[in-house]
């Protein structure tokens, strides 16, 4: 991906790079900032969608000539809806630039907060019928007859499965798809 560098006063460039073109909902953000000098300063970053609503200042920490970063939650349509992307990020009084775009590829995507909320289900501080009833509200699985019962219990080892997926061993759709499976085969009662 090309990146723009404006002219500045200071003598530090910035060079921004992203790593994919288009990323699908799901997909995590992955940057490299490449710097002609390390001054000690944070980068900042913003994210600019295209109607051009800027996101927060994101501090990010430049201790290398050249720092990659991933965003530590994946795409999820409730915050990010499709469409292009600007990344602009400040350094050293040099601002670098690049673009990316944003589509709804059908892929099955963990909801928001699933990052907490798997680990504390393997651990049994969530219930299953509270673990379900999360994914369900989401729409990310499909219950027969629409509602969780209270009682409902998901196989124990099915959560070696959410401790892959939190490992990042196995993807959403691999997780999701296993535990629809169990609960389309009645295993999950």
């Amino acid at each position: 991906m090309i990146c723009l560098v404006s002219p500045g006063i200071a003598s530090a460039e910035i060079q921004i790079t992203s790593s994919k073109k288009t990323y699908s909902y799901g997909d995590y953000l992955s940057i490299i900032i490449s710097v002609s000098e390390v001054t000690g300063d944070n980068a900042i970053m913003h994210i600019i969608d295209s109607d051009g609503v800027k996101s927060t200042a994101i501090p990010i920490q430049i201790k290398n000539a050249v720092t990659t970063i991933t965003s530590p939650n994946s795409f999820d349509v409730s915050i990010f809806k499709e469409g292009e992307y600007q990344i602009e990020i400040e350094y050293a009084g040099q601002k670098g630039t690049t673009m990316f775009e944003l589509v709804d590829s059908g892929n099955t995507v963990m909801p928001l907060a699933s990052n907490v909320v798997v680990p504390e289900w393997t651990r049994g501080t969530i219930s299953d019928y509270t673990f379900l009833k999360f994914l369900a509200d989401s729409s990310t699985i499909s219950l027969q007859g629409g509602t969780v019962l209270e009682n409902t219990k998901i196989p124990s080892w099915y959560k070696t499965n959410g401790l892959w997926w939190a490992d990042k061993k196995i993807s959403d759709a691999e997780f999701v798809n296993g535990l629809q499976y169990l609960l389309d085969e009645r295993i999950i009662s």
